[in-house]
């Protein structure tokens, strides 16, 4: 099984063979049965007919012979020929021949008085005499006037014998009786009409002893395997591939054995399993050439298929499928074609959107770097250090170095604790440079400080706040707070980070171009736009900076984050392929 599974156009092969020869063997045998079964019942329904007619033939001549005995014994003129006296012979011989004008065609009737034959119808001479120990004689005197059937023994053969129908008329010392003898060649020639060439027929006694055999059953073959069956107690048609028919006629003790050969011989039935068998060899030649040229039609647009998704594994992002068909293979082409499309879009878009992440990173770096940030940093602490000779300049050295430190690590990711640590730094060189104009207070409860956040992306807000919202005021305050929002089934928890402060307010056109997602309005604000653009190229786009304007005053911006304690897979990494091949 091993070898077929290993070719299409073997497995086609096998199937058609299969269900090929399962049809042509399975109902060639049925055919073969049912044409048989139909022609042997065919066949023995005109046989039983054929049987019925030749036995009713030879029943007819019998019935018109028992006519005959019955008129002879009701004549008169016949019936006194059997006794002593002056008789007139011509009147004898005239009613003899009146009563018998019906069978004279095919037998001789013979009066008889004890063993001499008086009368007879025979032409030219009478028939020889019967002594009275014979066994028709014999038979008839002590039938008491019934009719008895008997073989003539006198010219008796294997092949048959005349067959002698007596009747004692007259019962006295020296009895009278009518016999009718019929003769071989009478009877054949009566039944030679009736009787197929192909048939043969049997007269016989009770025992099997033939009258006369005619067609087939000449031979005495078939007699003789009767015989022997009966005498083994065995059917007496075992062994027999001929039909044979054995029919009772009336109450004459004889037997119509009516032979006739089997419908289909054993020839025909070997020549139709013959044809069976040539279909076979012929379905399997007819079989190997369609499955040739079936798998070679199926086979051709899986090539094609498999040639252009091994142009695709090695990089051809541009490898197209063309098949012109109708069929399910041109979808499978038209879905390739559409993955494919889709695939190559996604990496260039990928590609764009790595471009973007390492420049967004570029500018978050310089917007860090500020220059004159750095420079106004640097000349604060060159003054407080000339004027004051006091701390803060160790202070701000050392939250400098922190915010650098921070800025050119290799790691996107840090801790929240590290991000707030970043704030804190940045805050202590602002308050200094500000003059202590505004204070920030930190609410984040330590079983969050473990989340892991894009790193930078708390500075530029709070910087925002400070530089935009708090500019010309003398008490501002800046609010950082964080919570851990429950998430459902299929969305995690949330991380949301706040930063508020009490100062003048968002403007109402930054308001809606961060909450819309507007680039071109947000290029001012660099800082903004790239923490924007971070956490959604890492995210995905249902998550990002929110602002909102309370009431009371100032503004509240509102980070939305995965929580997650490890780093995240960006968004754009997340491609799959659905089952029609798009992407």
């Amino acid at each position: 099984m091993g070898f077929v599974r290993q070719s299409f156009k073997r497995q086609i092969f096998v199937v058609f063979l299969a269900v090929t020869l399962f049809l042509v063997i399975f109902g060639g045998i049925l055919t073969v049965q049912g044409f048989q079964a139909r022609v042997v019942a065919d066949y023995e329904r005109m046989d039983a007919q054929q049987e019925e007619l030749v036995s009713g033939r030879v029943l007819d001549l019998l019935e018109r012979s028992e006519a005959t005995l019955d008129a002879i014994s009701q004549n008169e003129v016949l019936r006194n020929s059997f006794f002593k006296g002056r008789k007139n012979s011509l009147e004898i011989y005239s009613n003899l021949y009146e009563v018998t004008q019906d069978i004279r065609t095919f037998s001789v009737v013979d009066l008889y008085i004890g063993s001499r034959c008086m009368y007879s119808t025979r032409s030219g001479y009478k028939s020889d005499p019967l002594p009275d120990y014979y066994s028709v004689l014999y038979d008839a005197k002590n039938s008491g006037g019934k009719t008895v059937y008997a073989l003539d023994p006198g010219n008796a053969s294997e092949s048959g014998a005349a067959l002698l129908i007596a009747r004692r008329i007259v019962n006295k010392d020296e009895p009278g009786y009518a016999v009718i003898r019929i003769e071989q060649s009478s009877l054949k020639e009566q039944l030679g009409g009736s009787l197929n060439s192909r048939d043969g027929f049997m007269l016989t006694n009770e025992h099997f002893r033939p009258f006369c055999m005619m067609g087939t059953t000449q031979d005495g073959t078939v007699l003789s395997g009767i015989r022997r069956n009966l005498f083994s107690g065995q059917l007496y048609n075992a062994g027999f591939e001929s039909n044979i028919y054995i029919t009772p006629m009336g109450d004459t003790g004889l037997l119509s054995v009516y032979v006739t050969p089997p419908a289909l011989d054993e020839t025909a039935v070997r020549a139709g399993y013959q044809i069976i068998l040539l279909l076979a060899v012929i379905s399997v030649i007819v079989c190997l050439v369609v499955a040739n040229r079936m798998s070679n039609y199926v086979s051709k647009p899986i090539a094609t298929l498999a040639a252009g998704m091994k142009r695709f594994r090695k990089g051809d992002f541009d490898a197209k499928i063309e098949l012109e068909r109708e069929d399910e293979f041109e979808q499978l082409a038209v879905g390739f074609n559409k993955m494919t499309t889709k695939l190559k879009e996604t990496m260039e878009e990928r590609v764009a959107a790595e471009r973007k992440v390492n420049e967004t990173r570029i500018e978050m770096m310089q917007a860090q770097l500020n220059p004159h940030f750095l420079y106004n940093t640097l000349d604060t602490i060159k003054w407080v250090a000339k004027a004051n000779q006091v701390p803060e300049v160790a202070t701000m050295s050392a939250s400098l170095a922190g915010i650098l430190r921070t800025s050119i690590s290799q790691n996107q990711f840090v801790k929240l604790s590290e991000e707030i640590k970043l704030i804190e730094n940045y805050c202590e060189i602002q308050r200094i440079r500000f003059d202590d104009k505004f204070d920030i207070t930190i609410d984040i409860p330590d079983e969050i400080m473990e989340a892991i956040i894009p790193k930078l992306i708390l500075q530029p807000i709070v910087e925002n706040a400070i530089i935009h919202g708090m500019d010309e005021m003398e008490n501002g305050h800046i609010y950082v707070a964080a919570i851990r929002e429950k998430g459902t089934d299929d969305k995690p928890d949330l991380l949301k980070i706040s930063v508020q402060d009490n100062g003048k307010g968002i403007s109402d056109e930054m308001l809606t171009a961060l909450n819309n997602d507007d680039p071109e309005t947000l290029k001012g604000h660099l800082g903004l736009n790239n923490v924007n653009t971070i956490i959604r190229l890492y995210y995905g786009k249902e998550y990002g900076v929110l602002a909102v304007r309370p009431s009371g005053g100032g503004t509240v911006m509102i980070v939305t984050l995965p929580y997650s304690e490890k780093e995240p897979v960006r968004a754009d990494d997340k491609t799959t392929i659905d089952t029609k091949g798009e992407t």
